[in-house]
Order: C-alpha cells, then sequence, then structure tokens
C-alpha cells in the first residue's frame, strides 16, 4: 500500500563515511543476521536494529524513544539501476502516515509550515536521547521533520522471509485451532495490488 510517512528524526546514510559507520558497515560489525542492508523497514530488520541500539549505545533507549523505528524511501516504479538501494534510510523517533487515524481532523494535506510546527511527542529526555543516536549513527545530520514516500513498505524480501513469516503464520494458525492448519491456508499472501504513480506525483512532482 502507497504510504507517505511524516517523520521526526535524521537521515542515515548507508555507505560508511569518515565521520561514521554507514547502515552497511554497522549491520556487518555487529553481525545482524536478519537486517538487510538495502531495506530496513521489515519488522524483523527493525526489531533487529533497534536491540543493538539498546546493547551499544543506551540500554535505555526505548524507554526515552518507546516509537522509535526505522522508515525507508522507496518507489517499485522505478525500475533504474539505483532504485533498490537509496541513500539512506531514516531513524524515526516519531512517525505518522498520511493513511492513517493519527492525523485526526487535520484532513489528506499538510502545508510545510504545519508540519514543522507539529509536536514531537517527546520529552526532554527523548530528545537528548534521539541526539545521543544521531551522534553515534550520523553526527553531521540533521534532526527534524520529514515526508517519505514508500510506494511498497512490505515489499519483498526473498524467499528466506516469505518462509519465515509462513511458517510463524502456521504454527498461530494451530495453536489457536489445536490441529495441523494445511499448507497455504494461513500466511497465503493477497495478489499484490496495481500501484499508481499518482498520489506521489501530486506530493512530490514527477
Amino acid at each position: 500500500m502507497i504510504t507517505v510517512y511524516i517523520l521526526y528524526g535524521f537521515r542515515w546514510p548507508r555507505m560508511e563515511r569518515p565521520i561514521a559507520p554507514g547502515v552497511r558497515p554497522y549491520i556487518i560489525i555487529n553481525n545482524i543476521d536478519d537486517a538487510s542492508a538495502e531495506y530496513l523497514q521489515y519488522p524483523h530488520a527493525n526489531a533487529a536494529m533497534l536491540e543493538t541500539f539498546q546493547k551499544r549505545i543506551d540500554k535505555d533507549m526505548l524507554v526515552h524513544l518507546p516509537n522509535l523505528q526505522l522508515i525507508e524511501q522507496y518507489d517499485p516504479e522505478d525500475v533504474s539501476a539505483d532504485a533498490v538501494t537509496q541513500p539512506y534510510a531514516f531513524v524515526a523517533a516519531s512517525t505518522s502516515t498520511m493513511r492513517a487515524r493519527a492525523l485526526g481532523g487535520a484532513g489528506l494535506s499538510f502545508s510545510p509550515q504545519e508540519i514543522m510546527e507539529r509536536e514531537t511527542g517527546l520529552t526532554a529526555d527523548g530528545e537528548e536521547m534521539l541526539k545521543k543516536l544521531r551522534d553515534e549513527l550520523a553526527p553531521d545530520a540533521e534532526i527534524g521533520w520529514f515526508v517519505v514516500y514508500n510506494g511498497e513498505p512490505e515489499r519483498g524480501m526473498g524467499d528466506g522471509e516469505d518462509e519465515r513469516e509462513e511458517d510463524e503464520d502456521e504454527d498461530m494458525g494451530r495453536s489457536s485451532e489445536g490441529k495441523d492448519v494445511a499448507d497455504g491456508a494461513v500466511g497465503s499472501k493477497s495478489p499484490k495490488t496495481t500501484k499508481t504513480r499518482g498520489l506521489r506525483d501530486r506530493l512530490f512532482g514527477t
């Protein structure tokens, strides 16, 4: 499903730089098997990355940043060589989406000024923790509001991820029903919805 994120956080470069490791080196250094360096928005990858943040940077990270997550920008319609691997991921301390009820009565649009004036929802300790995380991952990154387009947040990770998700779904089905669930009955994927450029083009242009 096409999603436009409004998030408060910072950009985390994917490539290594002299001042800090990027996404790829961070995953290699910390031996994070569940994370794909090309796309961090999968639930397994998010959980694995946040766990290392707690271990390596601050054990109280999620106490002060309970909504911390990693968000990716992605356009499934873009078939260019650089489209799959974006230059950075987003480390988000506060996130809402254009399709979520979290926007309340604000409707379907925001002006840039309205976005900049939004409350972050972070405590003073939360703001300090976000700065600490930024200083570790991307010292020169600006903390602020970003509008991020993702045309397919749950983009396929490959057979390994699909099989793991299906196995988990089947296990849940067996547990709740007290009997085996036939292969394919639980965890089956719905047909991929045809994507459209309309929303992205209206927001960001061609």
